[in-house]
């Protein structure tokens, strides 16, 4: 049973509006309007009645009410029960789409670990979001994915964390050659790949077509590198250049042209939520973008 399409039907019914209950939900409308169609299916009725934007319950609708508050509430208080029989020694998988957002973790990880001594703690890097989907939503190998992109499979739970801008960065010597020229179409320009979580954010803020491009490579570490070394400018997380430019080894290029990725966190909506990780939930959300 997705208990999820239950929780959607209530919220709907206590927001009198299925884009409300979308936004309370973090979820789209669209995936609202599916899970009350699944209850509709699953039990042979109408729930709402629609009149434009206005949403009404159903005589069908009214007498479900309290079946499904009922099925929630029992739902909820079994998984309270049956966490007392979890054994110490608990695990928490992690699958992140790229290398930085670990620069995030490490601090989270290691509070949490403080807290939970006992419990394992393992972060993979998927080398494509899609695999990180696959791997955490359909074959379950983990419990949480970290995303770039503002996707959402069903029945999943996505909150977003912060958002990581990208700036344009040169290597010092190479910046002198130029005469400190800012525009970033002077210079060879090391890429990434068309099928990373980076390149759509570009195309949509410069015209690569205009760049002399001299290599690319899948991912920020490599580019920095490249930079820092001054064969090419780039763009990178801030966070990770922050200690380059306060030695002075590179030099941050236009504002113009920042973009900023956003950072989500993923989890199956009937992920059974023991304290170790409903702890870690807790301490990504009253965690400031570092």
């Amino acid at each position: 049973m997705n208990i999820q399409i239950y929780k959607s039907f209530l919220t709907v019914v206590q927001c009198k509006s299925f884009t409300l209950a979308a936004k309370a939900l973090n979820f789209t409308q669209p995936t609202i309007s599916n899970h009350i169609a699944n209850l509709e299916e699953i039990y042979g009725v109408t729930l709402f009645a629609r009149d434009g934007k206005n949403v009404y319950l159903t005589a069908a609708g009214n007498v479900f009410v309290p079946i499904a508050k009922r099925l929630v509430e029992e739902y909820e208080a079994g998984l309270e029960e049956m966490s007392a029989f979890h054994e110490e020694g608990d695990v928490l998988r992690i699958a992140v789409s790229t290398q930085f957002i670990n620069h995030y973790l490490v601090h989270i990880l290691n509070k949490l670990k403080d807290e939970f001594p006992e419990l394992e703690i393992y972060v993979d890097r998927r080398m494509t979001i899609p695999d990180a989907i696959e791997d955490t939503f359909t074959k379950k190998k983990y419990d949480f994915a970290f995303l770039h992109m503002d996707m959402q499979p069903m029945y999943t739970k996505r909150i977003h964390l912060w958002g990581q801008k990208l700036i344009w960065v040169v290597g010092k010597a190479l910046y002198e050659q130029h005469q400190q020229n800012d525009d970033i179409y002077e210079y060879p320009f090391i890429g990434y790949g068309s099928f990373t979580e980076y390149y759509p954010m570009l195309s949509g803020v410069v015209h690569l077509d205009n760049f002399v491009s001299k290599f690319s490579f899948n991912d920020s570490e490599s580019v920095l590198e490249a930079v820092v070394n001054n064969y090419g400018i780039g763009v990178v997380p801030e966070s990770k250049v922050k200690r380059h430019l306060e030695r002075g080894e590179v030099v941050s290029l236009s504002e113009k042209y920042s973009v900023s990725l956003p950072v989500n966190v993923l989890y199956d909506l009937e992920m059974d939520m023991i304290p170790s990780k409903k702890r870690f939930l807790e301490l990504l959300l009253n965690t400031k973008e570092i």
